[in-house]
């Protein structure tokens, strides 16, 4: 029998923007989306606390495209808020694959 349910990942909205920030432990990052609007969160495993931020800034950015399963362009800029970074998203979703590339 074949669902007719979305896989979670075909529900999930335009992805518009990322925040990244530092704890005492570990990176963590959420991710904005719009129609619909949602947010996903998470954390980095790698690099630690003590990474550098742009290694913390490309991770997220991975982190990002493994979940929407499409490439995206992210423009990073440092926030108000020490250890906090704001990323706008730019991408042309026209040219996103009809289905999402898992790797």
């Amino acid at each position: 029998m074949t669902s007719k349910r979305k896989h979670w990942r075909d529900r999930l909205g335009t992805p518009t923007a990322i925040v990244l920030f530092r704890t005492v432990d570990q990176w963590r990052f959420a991710l904005y989306f719009t129609e619909p609007q949602g947010v996903a969160d998470g954390y980095l495993t790698h690099p630690g606390a003590d990474g550098e931020p742009a290694e913390a800034q490309a991770a997220a950015r991975l982190k990002a495209e493994e979940f929407t399963g499409h490439p995206l362009t992210v423009s990073w800029h440092p926030s108000e808020k020490p250890d906090w970074w704001e990323g706008v998203i730019t991408a042309d979703t026209e040219e996103w694959p009809a289905t999402p590339v898992v790797g």
